[in-house]
Formats: structure tokens, sequence, C-alpha cells
């Protein structure tokens, strides 16, 4: 079993926790949010830290096989062939936003760490935003560390870090907040 040297979660108000871990191997997972949100992502943080020890690749999902996570995403995102939307479009969240939600929701639902620009591109079109260039709107949270790019032009891939997965699940409340 794993040990870690830090676990620190306490509550920030009500429904909103914070969790902090800390492996011996220098992994380290936060995550900030609803029970649900937290408890999902530190199981796959867990199934992946295990993984790695072992020298094993995660599985990934499969067409017909439904990942247990996808109960909190199903609040906001909907899948469409073979490509996720977002079921609420807000005046509140920007272009940028939205495409960190669909990246975290991506990471989540399909169990893939990256998403490919041209699918993020077409995610982002079919839920109702227009982003003129992704390569530009993105530059900004790349910028900050919220996402990381890799490969050039046509073959360009985004995978979001954990401080894009807090402003994400930040887009996620307004989404919800605005739904309701």
């Amino acid at each position: 079993m794993l040990t870690y040297n830090k676990l620190y979660a306490k509550i920030c108000r009500m429904n909103h926790y914070k969790l902090r871990i800390k492996d011996p191997s220098g992994a380290e997972f936060e995550a900030e949010g609803p029970a649900e949100f937290i408890s999902n992502e530190k199981e796959s943080f867990l199934k992946d830290l295990r993984q790695k020890t072992a020298g094993q690749e995660p599985p990934r999902a499969t067409a017909g096989e439904t990942p247990t996570k996808a109960g909190f995403w199903d609040k906001v995102t909907e899948s469409g062939g073979d490509q996720l939307r977002l079921k609420i479009k807000s005046p509140k969240i920007s272009s940028a936003e939205a495409a960190l939600t669909l990246i975290a929701a991506n990471r989540a639902v399909n169990q893939t760490e990256a998403i490919s620009a041209i699918t993020l591109s077409k995610a982002l079109k079919t839920s109702g935003y227009e982003p003129a260039r992704l390569d530009r709107l993105l530059s900004t949270e790349i910028r900050e560390g919220r996402i990381t790019a890799s490969g050039t032009k046509r073959n360009r891939t985004y995978q979001i870090t954990q401080k894009g997965l807090e402003k994400a699940y930040k887009a996620i409340q307004m989404l919800v907040d605005s739904g309701e």
C-alpha cells in the first residue's frame, strides 16, 4: 500500500473541499471542489501512480465502456459521436475557460491525457464557442502553466495541468450555476 508524506483535507465551505497528497516518489496531487469531483480525481491519480510504479501503461477506455467518473461530467458535458461538447453555454465563461473544461472532461471521461487541436477545436465549435485561432486562444493558458502543448500545426496536442484543472473547475461552477 502507498504511504504519503502529507495528506491534507479541509472543508472550505459547504460542499467545497480541498485535498493535497504528496507521494514519497515526488508525485503530487491537489484538487479543490465538491467531494465527488475530488474523489474521482484522487482515484484516477492513485490508479495511475500504482501503474507507473508497477511499470505498466494505464488502461484506456474502449468505445463500449463507461468510465466511473462520468456522473460528475454528465452535468456539464455530453458525448456527440466521438467527441465531447458542453451542454450549457454561458456568457460568464470565455472560450479559453470552455477549452480548459473540455480538456479536463476529455481527461476524465475518455481517460486520455492529451487531446488533439483539431478535436478540441471541433468540440469548442459544437459547444457554441467560435474561436478564430485555437493556438492564439490558448497561448495565455500555456504561458501561465494551465495547459501544456506539444507538436506543431495540425499535429498539436494539449494536456491540462493541475493549475488548469483548478481554473476548469471554477468555470464548471459558473456553468452549473448559470444552468440552474
